[in-house]
């Protein structure tokens, strides 16, 4: 148990969320991806409660938040975080967000200027495609699970169904994904596979991929105004590798580099490198 973690619940656009705090001070929030939640930030919350009042919610449909039926574009999701802030009373912020916590981390900053003051991607781009662009043949490959997952999400969903834990399992350990198979403990792997087999986990999960490829896609076309915050990108040498082209084409301040010896899971793998990038990009906000 994290010390001074506190678990809540709050409705929000019309869903219970669940989040936890740490800390006090400036706001930072952080944003998780799939398959996880708010768990994993658990080896960098520490730290940064030391300086920061850190928000970590189960975003939309995953982790102990409900599962609406709809409403996982990235835009909504971002929606959501600011009426969870609006209502804790957070006019400003720093945002961490990795995979597709990166993207929702995105439309937050771009819907909301007043809001976001600095962003923090770990392994992600703004988005899976433009509407009206081809897909990179080398990023389909690299990422060919987004088309099972959001080609057709209720049959993928009714698949993976029938061993949750197989699937997770594969994710969490295999070296498409991770620089080592042994970043993940039996009990962080029981943690999501816990929350993914809730009722409505899975499809709630292949929907964001269904959104990705569709209205997610129309939005990131019609994203022409640049952010004009700092951005600071990070990916893994082993996944994504070097993303600063793909966040430099919707953002004017982009600084950031590749994480050697690390996968796709940056804070669960080198939660120590996020920690010193984190406390040295925040710095400003809170100094």
């Amino acid at each position: 148990m994290i010390a001074n973690l506190t678990h809540h619940q709050r409705h929000v656009n019309g869903f219970r969320m669940h989040y936890v705090t740490a800390g006090s001070g400036y706001p930072l929030v952080l944003l998780h991806g799939w398959p996880q939640s708010w768990y994993e930030w658990r080896q960098v919350i520490p730290a940064l409660a030391q300086h920061y009042t850190v928000i970590a919610p189960d975003l939309r449909g995953l982790g102990d938040s409900e599962k609406p039926m709809s409403g996982y574009d990235k835009r909504t999701l971002a929606g959501d975080v600011r009426e969870l802030l609006r209502q804790l009373g957070h006019e400003k912020a720093g945002v961490i967000g990795h995979d597709w916590g990166g993207a929702v981390a995105f439309y937050l900053a771009y819907d909301h200027r007043d809001l976001v003051e600095r962003l923090l991607i770990l392994d992600m781009i703004p988005g899976l495609i433009r509407a009206g662009e081809a897909f990179p043949l080398e990023l389909a490959l690299k990422i060919n699970h987004v088309f099972f997952h959001g080609g057709n999400p209720d049959w993928a969903a009714a698949l993976v169904s029938r061993d949750i834990d197989g699937y997770l399992r594969r994710f969490l350990t295999t070296l498409d994904f991770n620089y080592s198979p042994d970043v993940f403990s039996a009990a962080d792997i029981a943690e999501y596979v816990r929350v993914n087999s809730l009722p409505g986990s899975i499809r709630a999960g292949f929907q964001w991929y269904a959104a990705g490829l569709r209205e997610d896609a129309v939005n990131l076309a019609n994203a022409t105004d640049k952010l004009t915050i700092p951005v600071s990108v990070y990916a893994g040498d082993s996944f994504l590798g070097d993303v600063r082209p793909y966040w430099q084409a919707v953002a004017e301040q982009v600084e950031g580099g590749v994480v050697e010896r690390c996968g796709h899971f940056i804070p669960e793998e080198q939660p120590a490198f996020v920690i010193d990038v984190a406390q040295r990009f925040f710095a400003p906000l809170w100094a």
